[in-house]
C-alpha cells in the first residue's frame, strides 16, 4: 500500500519533511496547502501533487490517508479537529498551539477516535537517544538536566520573535529539550522558573534566558536552562543515576559518559526528522500506532510543561502542570 499524504503548511520544517518524502517508496504526497501560493505551487510541482491555498478547501476536495500539519503555533485553527472528524491519521509539528484549550479539545476528540498521531519531537528518534535508553534500562535516575542555548531565528518581523505568535523560546524551541527530559524522567507534576530579557531586547518580547526546575511524578528533580542570547549553540541532556552518567549532545547525535565504570562513546548516524517521518508513514501503512514515539496524548504533557514554565516566569512562582 502507498500512503497518500497531504500537507497543511509548506514552510521551513514542512520543506524538510517534503524533501525527505521524495525518497520514501511507501509515501505519495497528494496535496500541498499553504497561504503562500508560491510555496504550495513549488512543492506540489515537486511531488506531482495538487496545490491548495486554503486548508478547508483541501479537506473538502482532496483524498488522502494522512495529513502533516506544519503551521506556526498561532495558526492552529481547526486542522487537527477536521482530520480527526474525517478519520485521517495526523502528524503535527510542535508546539501543539499557543494555549491549553485548543490542545485539550484535540486530545478529547482523539480519545473518541482511532486516528494514529505523531508530534514532531524528533529528538526521540535519534540513534544516540535510543542508545541511551538501552543503557539506562530500568536503572533509577537521580536527576536529569538539559539545555537549549543558541541565537534568535528568523529575520526582522519573523513570527518566532513575538510571544503572541510563537509562545516564546521555551514553548516553541526548547520544547525539544523539555520533551527529552520527560522521555527519560517521566511526567512533570510542578515547576518553578526564573527568566529575564537581558541581551536581545532589540528583537524579542520574551525572556532570552530561562532557568526551570521540574518536579516529576515519582519525585525525580530535573532542570532545563534555555537561552536565545548566545552566538553559538549548545543543545543536550545529561542523565545521572545508578551507575550511569551520560551526556547526550543531540545536535551531534552523540552519547558519551560512564556506565558501570566503563567509558561510553557512541555516535549515531540518523537524522531524527527523517526517522520520525519514516516511522509515521510505516505506522499509517501498517495500522501500528506503537511505532509513533510521541503521540499527541503524550506530547500534550510536554506542551503543558512548557506553558507552565513560561507562566511561572511571569508569576515568579511555582505552578502545578495541568491541561
Amino acid at each position: 500500500m502507498t500512503v497518500d499524504i497531504a500537507f497543511v503548511g509548506a514552510g521551513g520544517i514542512a520543506s524538510k519533511h517534503l524533501e525527505h518524502l521524495t525518497g520514501n517508496d511507501r509515501a505519495n504526497v497528494a496535496a500541498v496547502c499553504d497561504i503562500d501560493e508560491d510555496a504550495a505551487d513549488e512543492w506540489a510541482s515537486t511531488h506531482d501533487a495538487t496545490a491548495y491555498y486554503d486548508w478547508e478547501v483541501l479537506f473538502d476536495e482532496a483524498d488522502f490517508d494522512a495529513v502533516f500539519v506544519c503551521v506556526p503555533p498561532f495558526a492552529h485553527e481547526g486542522q487537527e479537529l477536521r482530520a480527526i472528524e474525517e478519520g485521517v491519521d495526523l502528524f503535527v509539528e510542535k508546539p501543539l498551539a499557543l494555549d491549553r484549550d485548543y490542545a485539550r479539545e484535540v486530545e478529547h476528540a482523539l480519545e473518541r477516535s482511532d486516528v494514529i498521531t505523531q508530534v514532531g519531537h524528533h529528538f526521540r528518534y535519534l540513534d544516540c537517544v535510543e542508545h541511551a535508553r538501552e543503557l539506562v534500562g530500568d536503572r533509577t535516575l537521580a536527576t536529569v538536566y538539559g539545555q537549549w542555548v543558541g541565537g534568535v531565528p528568523g529575520g526582522d518581523g519573523h513570527w518566532w520573535r513575538s510571544r503572541e505568535q510563537s509562545g516564546g523560546q521555551v514553548v516553541e524551541q526548547s520544547t525539544h529539550v523539555f520533551d527529552l527530559v520527560r522521555y527519560f524522567g517521566g511526567d512533570v507534576e510542578r515547576v518553578a522558573a526564573e527568566g529575564d530579557l537581558r541581551v536581545r531586547e532589540d528583537v524579542l518580547d520574551f525572556p532570552d534566558a530561562v532557568a526551570a526546575t521540574l518536579h516529576h511524578d515519582d519525585g525525580l528533580p530535573s532542570q532545563v536552562t534555555t537561552s536565545a542570547a548566545s552566538p553559538s549553540g549548545d543543545v543536550g541532556v545529561t542523565l545521572v543515576g545508578d551507575g550511569v552518567h551520560l551526556d547526550l549532545r543531540v545536535h551531534e547525535n552523540v552519547c558519551e559518559g560512564v556506565v558501570d565504570g566503563e567509558d561510553v562513546h557512541f555516535e549515531g548516524e540518523n537524522d531524527g526528522h527523517h526517522t520520525e517521518v519514516d516511522e509515521f508513514v510505516a505506522a499509517v501503512d501498517e495500522g501500528d500506532a506503537s511505532r509513533c514515539r510521541s503521540p499527541y496524548g503524550d506530547a500534550v504533557q510536554t506542551f503543558a510543561t512548557t506553558l507552565a514554565v513560561s507562566e511561572a516566569v511571569d508569576q515568579e512562582g511555582k505552578l502545578e502542570v495541568s491541561l
